[in-house]
């Protein structure tokens, strides 16, 4: 049996032997199929990264604000601050330039002072009357005044620019102006707003009332009233 076994074993060698002699295209399975022969890869080098030139972006400069002077040519720059504000009836503008002024009582107009020992010192913000007295009244009353005083204005104007070198409602000067009316009746409408240079800038000093003496702030007659005087450009 064993040999049989051989037998057969070696005839199927044979018959595989004779099918590689006579050409046949089908390879022993037992033979290793051999690998074609490596290629040597070229390692190509890389390209190289395209430099991309960036334009800065230009960013304008923001303009320095120039600095604010205390002369009638740097009024005139910030009477366009006051013009603004008349015309759109901003009280609160008024309000946030004032300076406080202080009293020492006893004084008989300052209404603050009743009640105060001598020597007691208030504070507020002078309001005066042309050619009288003038006393001082809280920020809240000055606020509600002058909101008053901007609605009753039909067609609210800056009528006129001055500057006198004494000032009516500060210790020293010089003192600038603003003549504010409503243009369809300026004769009983004028308010006078005075203006001192500070160190904070352009603060209001005085809220003149001129009541019936108005026409000597309406036009540049008034030697008591101010050493210069004009007319505000476009003003009728």
């Amino acid at each position: 049996m064993r040999a049989l076994s051989l037998l057969s074993s070696a005839a199927v060698l044979s018959t595989a032997v004779l099918s590689a002699c006579d050409g046949g295209a089908a390879e022993p399975p037992f033979l290793r199929e051999t690998s074609p022969t490596p290629t040597a890869e070229v390692t190509s080098a890389p390209e190289p990264t395209p430099t991309i030139e960036t334009t800065p972006t230009t960013v304008p400069d923001t303009p320095t604000p120039l600095p604010e002077s205390g002369d009638l040519e740097g009024f005139r720059s910030f009477a366009e601050q006051i013009e603004t504000a008349v015309r759109a009836r901003e009280a609160d503008f008024f309000l946030d330039v004032a300076s406080t002024a202080t009293v020492t009582c006893p004084n008989v107009f300052v209404q603050q002072c009743e009640g105060q020992p001598a020597g007691s010192e208030v504070h507020g913000i002078s309001v005066g009357w042309w050619r009288s007295e003038g006393t001082i009244v809280e920020p809240d009353q000055f606020r509600e005044d002058i909101a008053s005083y901007l609605d009753s204005l039909a067609q609210p104007a800056l009528h006129a620019i001055g500057q006198r070198e004494t000032p009516l409602g500060a210790p020293q000067g010089p003192a600038f102006f603003t003549v504010v009316v409503s243009a369809d009746d300026p004769q009983n409408t004028t308010r006078v707003f005075e203006f001192i240079f500070t160190d904070e800038g352009w603060r209001m000093s005085l809220d003149l009332r001129v009541s019936t003496l108005a026409e000597e702030w309406l036009n540049g007659e008034c030697s008591e009233c101010y050493d210069h005087w004009e007319r505000w450009e476009g003003t009728p």
